[in-house]
């Protein structure tokens, strides 16, 4: 990219000519020296007026922490319920097992089960008539 630089004759002669450009390719931008009125010299700058951003307000920053960490206390308690309910289903399941194994023992697992034949599963379908 070419730059382009109109003054006047009184502006040539209170500025420094530029440097010459280097004659091979070189990555580093040259160093010219920048007044920290003016970026181009010679040139005058209207009242520029820089409007920075305000930062995050606290709800924000109430909203960025509560969130996530609400999310991870909602994760542990269902956990926790998930847990005790595993738990009781499991104990349950020793009692049955230990109630079996005692009838077991006692030889009245025999008698109390009566197995029962498998009756065939019949379809209530209507008939086809031709």
């Amino acid at each position: 990219m070419a730059k382009l630089l109109i003054s006047n004759t009184a502006s040539l002669a209170l500025s420094p000519p530029p440097p010459a450009p280097p004659s091979r390719a070189s990555f580093i931008p040259p160093r010219v020296p920048i007044s920290p009125v003016s970026r181009y010299p010679g040139r005058q700058t209207r009242g520029l007026a820089v409007v920075t951003r305000a930062g995050p307000t606290t709800s924000q920053y109430v909203f960025a922490f509560v969130l996530p960490l609400s999310l991870i206390a909602v994760t542990v308690f269902t956990s926790i319920r998930v847990a005790d309910k595993l738990d009781r289903d499991f104990l349950e399941e020793m009692a049955i097992n230990q109630a079996i194994r005692e009838t077991d023992e006692d030889g009245e697992a025999g008698s109390s089960i009566e197995e029962m034949p498998a009756l065939p599963r019949t379809r209530n379908r209507p008939k086809r008539e031709v």
